[in-house]
């Protein structure tokens, strides 16, 4: 079974020798292939020891930390200035070069810092720029993060350290490391996850659980928004509705939809592709929205306003469902269960009795969308939309059950047993009849979107 880091409560402690050895690559077989040669003096050059190299300092560097062309040395440099003003330990950089860098949709945000310390748009700006350049630039993400790393170790200004946490939070959305530097940078995060000073053990546990997904999923296509990137430096105070397990999305909206049995983004995405006519839009669940539409909504939601001003695209919320689902932290149909429903795919008894023993989340969850998707099954529906139960079953297979092993071949294989497991249940399961006190309705308006309240408040970050 898989080990998810975003499951443990606690986190082991490592041996403070091994502490030492991982967190300043002293002796590390990472350090000796992949860190470039540091040297300091005039008439006598001697070579910088590792652990200096990786301990805060005030002045820019003048080399990268690890091993890189020539052409992405001199963009390092310029990184690490960028990574300095980011945390405050240098003053206000000069204007960044945007030629690189598309254009963004920016949503509702502020560009005045507001009473919570929220960052300043040129702040914002230079850390979507510094996301940009690890998206396109694979051998700048190892390098970026090593540079914040390095600035948390040893800063004397604790709230240049909450900080660079913050755009650890931020880097983390984006892409992650190597596998060679996923180990280190995790036991870099878990070694901080008892520091309550500045609250960074809330900070490095949520960097964990980013870390886990980030390095499942891979790298964005492009960089987020300057409004998802100001949440998600909050997002270990503030959860999101995405990405987070179905228990935290369910207590996130406990207060302000007590009766609400499923969590309340899944009947407000379905009800509004309804009412902007997915079951005559062709292609729907398999084509997909506008990104920059899918992303503006889906910052809307995290603020906890569930409205579809200026959306009329069904597609953009079918993106948007199938998203939510598929960014859960933890499974759907859970690890332990997932050879069974491989297994036993062809036998619709058998399935159904799966979903029976689904804990009781999950089950209603799985029941509001196997019984959403039945809509879509009607004969009139299937002839506008050119979706059938098996072209349904395909695109929607993947945000149900998530495949645990990381051969290709098992993957490819497992996808063929997944759609039909999924099939079973389009074609065939009665969900009214699975739990006697949850029976899905659609289409009934679940949430008045004329006087929506915010299903959270966001919190002031800790200084």
């Amino acid at each position: 079974m898989r080990q998810l880091w975003c499951l443990p409560r606690s986190y082991p402690v490592l041996p403070t020798d091994l502490v030492v050895d991982i967190q300043q690559f002293s002796e590390s077989d990472f350090a000796k292939r992949y860190f470039s040669t540091h040297k300091t003096g005039f008439m006598f050059r001697r070579r910088v020891p590792v652990s200096q190299m990786m301990t805060w300092q005030k002045t820019p560097l003048s080399s990268p930390l690890l091993a890189l062309n020539k052409d992405l040395s001199r963009d390092a440099v310029k990184l690490f200035k960028i990574i300095q003003h980011v945390m405050g330990d240098r003053e206000r950089a000069r204007s960044i070069s945007n030629a690189r860098l598309p254009d963004a949709r920016n949503g509702a945000l502020s560009s005045s810092t507001n009473s919570s310390g929220a960052a300043s748009t040129q702040v914002l700006e230079e850390q979507r720029w510094l996301l940009n350049e690890g998206i396109m630039h694979g051998e700048l993400r190892d390098e970026i993060y090593c540079q914040v790393m390095k600035q948390l170790n040893g800063n004397p200004n604790p709230q240049n350290v909450f900080r660079g946490w913050q755009l650890l939070c931020v880097l983390l959305v984006a892409f992650p490391p190597s596998k060679n530097f996923e180990t280190y940078l995790k036991s870099f995060i878990q070694q901080r996850t008892t520091q309550t000073e500045e609250r960074i053990d809330v900070m490095a546990k949520y960097c964990l659980q980013r870390l886990a997904y980030i390095s499942r999923k891979g790298p964005r296509g492009k960089p987020p928004a300057l409004a998802e990137i100001e949440i998600a430096s909050d997002a270990a105070f503030n959860p999101s509705t995405f990405g987070e397990s179905l228990d935290g999305v369910y207590r996130l909206q406990a207060r302000n939809y007590p009766h609400q049995k499923v969590p309340i983004v899944l009947p407000f995405l379905a009800d509004g592709i309804l009412a902007l006519g997915g079951t005559t839009q062709e292609g729907i669940f398999r084509v997909p929205g506008d990104s920059d539409l899918v992303s503006e909504l889906r910052l809307r939601i995290d603020r906890g306003y569930y409205s579809l001003e200026g959306v009329d695209d069904p597609h953009v919320l079918a993106s948007l469902f199938k998203l939510w689902l598929r960014e859960l932290c933890d499974p759907l149909i859970p690890a332990e269960m997932y050879n069974e429903c491989i297994e036993s795919c062809k036998s619709l008894e058998a399935c159904v009795n799966i979903v029976r023993r689904l804990p009781t989340l999950n089950r209603r969850v799985v029941l509001f969308v196997v019984s959403f998707l039945q809509l879509f099954l009607e004969d009139k529906v299937q002839k506008a939309t050119k979706m059938t139960s098996v072209n349904l079953a395909l695109v929607m297979a993947p945000n149900l059950l998530r495949c645990d092993s990381d051969s290709m071949t098992v993957a490819f294989t497992n996808a063929q047993f997944e759609q039909t497991w999924t099939h079973q249940l389009l074609n065939k399961m009665n969900c009214a009849e699975i739990d006697e006190e949850y029976v899905p309705v659609h289409g009934k308006g679940a949430i008045q979107q004329s006087s929506m309240p915010p299903h959270k408040s966001r919190q002031p970050r800790p200084h």
